[in-house]
């Protein structure tokens, strides 16, 4: 009798092990960066919008926001905003060691994130530069 192990499951296993810390979705964590102007913003952040970041950019009063921003050792979470401007449910991951991105789905209440998250993932090529 043979046992068959499932490749394409061990490609996601960054992204659990990556979601499993509870203090990832603390927001306060985060860092955004301010824009002058849309353009500005989507240009800037082009690359993690080619790999599926929906609405990176935010407009407020004072200017425009890219997505939040949280850097890992080797891991980087980016999360953009919904249609009417709130904070996303879901984000994009970025392994800076293996070249690829995968997406992790961050529930969100009334306060912001919740101390839990469960992970999708969806890898796809190398950075794109």
């Amino acid at each position: 009798m043979s046992k068959t192990f499932h490749l394409p499951l061990l490609a996601t296993l960054p992204a659990l092990l990556a979601a499993c810390g509870d203090n990832d979705l603390d927001l306060d964590r985060y860092k955004r960066t301010k824009y002058t102007s849309y353009e500005q913003c989507r240009l800037a952040n082009q690359d993690v919008i080619r790999q599926g970041l929906r609405n990176p950019c935010q407009k407020t009063s004072g200017g425009f926001y890219g997505p939040y921003i949280l850097l890992g050792s080797g891991l980087t979470r980016y999360v953009g905003y919904t249609s009417s401007g709130g904070v996303a449910p879901t984000g994009l991951t970025h392994d800076s060691k293996r070249g690829t991105y995968g997406s992790f789905k961050a529930p969100v209440s009334r306060g912001g994130f919740t101390s839990t998250g469960r992970a999708g993932s969806s890898s796809s090529g190398s950075f794109g530069g």
